[in-house]
């Protein structure tokens, strides 16, 4: 073997590193340049479209273009084969092409390293101390091979950066990276996020976190609850789904069809699901108190969605206006369905505290039955573990009406004194205590005269 074939033989090679070098660390850099399909196309473009360039215009096949390639010319000459020739002299050019490529290619690769880490402080700092090892060395082998060796000082330089740090990027990527879907998210591109979701679950089908955002695009954006009610259901129906996720997943579809549908039926059934498929634990015993929380019916969930009339804390100087003035204006009709809702969610849970509130404050302010009324306060007040603020927003209340509608001075009076008395950090507390000093001075003005 000649020098000039071991010299072929070994840019042949050297051309085939380069190029497995390129590939694998492009295609294994977690969302770089669209994969294999994106390194063919880099490939082709950066070392294939200059061999054939340069091959067409040296070998003389264009037409009227002189053969530029002594080893070509020489061939020709003699009368010998010139193919030969041209290989030999085509894999030369290859060698350099390729790494120039492969240099371009690696200052690529490290500027979206740099894009990608999640410090690029740190990055800046260990590429310059990477640099002030490497650099000199990449400097030596400039010198030594001369302006045709500077792909190969390019790639002394920046291959051992983009080994490490790469490596450190595939190790921390966990999993499929929806981070394209989210961005076409907020830019409201829901069927390109679809399909990015999709795409990333083809890497990773069992991914728990993949399928809830494809359920809940369809059931936020695409306004198709049925196809995300049957995405959550065949999800948490695979094996090895862990009861956390079985939880989470149902709850959540629970909320969608409240939210969206307002449809207490099937946000119910997405509940009991729970209970079916993870008897006796935690989750399930979650799951049924939230069943008894739930509207039995769409029309009790409208009803609570209603706006509620705001009742600030403190007892003002209307309390002693015409009651009947005060009284709400809402039909006569609706006042009497809101009851009849409210009294079956009290058959089914006595211990409704929002629905018994509702109910005294019908009773009181619409119905004009004071005692009644009252009698609901008190179940209320009397309820264990209530926080103290709505004990003492209960009591005042309470006082207001003993004043507004009984005109039970006494009676609102000792009210007033234990609202001081068990809860005197509220503001029901404060507004007792300067109605007290108002009756006070209204009974010692009443005395004086």
């Amino acid at each position: 073997m000649t020098s000039s074939d071991l010299a072929t033989g070994n840019a042949l090679v050297m051309s085939a590193a380069f190029l497995m070098l390129g590939y694998h660390y492009w295609v294994n850099l977690p969302g770089f340049g669209g994969g294999r399909r994106g390194f063919v196309a880099w490939a082709g473009k950066g070392l294939l479209v200059p061999l054939l360039a340069w091959i067409a215009i040296n070998s003389g096949l264009l037409p009227g273009m002189p053969v530029l390639s002594s080893e070509v010319a020489a061939a020709l000459a003699q009368g010998k084969g010139w193919l030969g020739a041209l290989a030999t002299s085509s894999i030369l050019v290859l060698f350099l092409i390729s790494s120039c490529w492969a240099a371009i290619t690696f200052v690529c690769l490290t500027l979206a390293i740099a894009q990608m880490v999640p410090d690029r402080r740190e990055f800046d700092r260990y590429f310059l101390f990477c640099s002030l090892l490497l650099v000199p060395v990449a400097a030596f082998v400039f010198l030594v091979a001369g302006a045709p060796g500077w792909g190969i000082a390019m790639m002394v330089w920046l291959a051992p950066i983009v080994h490490l740090r790469s490596s450190m990027l595939v190790t921390t990527a966990s999993g499929p990276n929806y981070s394209p879907a989210v961005a076409r998210l907020k830019f409201g591109k829901y069927k390109d996020a679809e399909m990015e979701i999709i795409s990333e679950l083809e890497k990773c089908e069992d991914d728990f976190e993949g399928w809830v955002m494809l359920a809940d695009l369809y059931a936020n954006h695409f306004n198709d609850l049925p196809e995300a009610d049957r995405t959550i259901r065949e999800l948490c129906t695979q094996p090895n789904v862990p009861g956390v996720h079985i939880s989470l997943a149902f709850h959540r579809l629970a909320d969608w069809h409240l939210k969206l549908a307002a449809d207490p039926d099937n946000a119910r059934n997405a509940l009991e699901a729970i209970v079916l498929l993870l008897p006796g634990t935690h989750f399930a015993r979650m799951a049924k108190l939230r069943i008894d929380q739930l509207p039995a019916t769409r029309e009790d969930l409208l009803d609570q969605r209603k706006p509620r009339i705001l009742r600030l804390p403190a007892l003002g100087d209307a309390l002693d206006d015409d009651a009947r003035n005060e009284r709400p204006t809402v039909s006569l009709t609706e006042a009497r369905a809101q009851a009849d809702r409210l009294v079956e969610r009290l058959k089914r849970n006595p211990n409704d505290v929002e629905a018994r509130e509702s109910f005294a404050i019908l009773l009181g302010e619409q119905f004009e039955k004071t005692d009644l009324a009252l009698e609901q306060l008190n179940l209320l007040i009397g309820m264990p573990d209530q926080p103290a603020s709505k004990r003492a927003e209960w009591l005042a209340l309470v006082a207001a009406w003993q004043i507004k509608y009984r005109h039970d001075a006494v009676a609102a009076k000792a009210l007033l004194e234990r609202i001081v008395r068990e809860f005197p950090q509220t503001p029901q507390a404060l507004a007792a205590r300067r109605r007290l000093e108002l009756m006070e001075t209204e009974r010692m003005i009443h005395r004086a005269g």
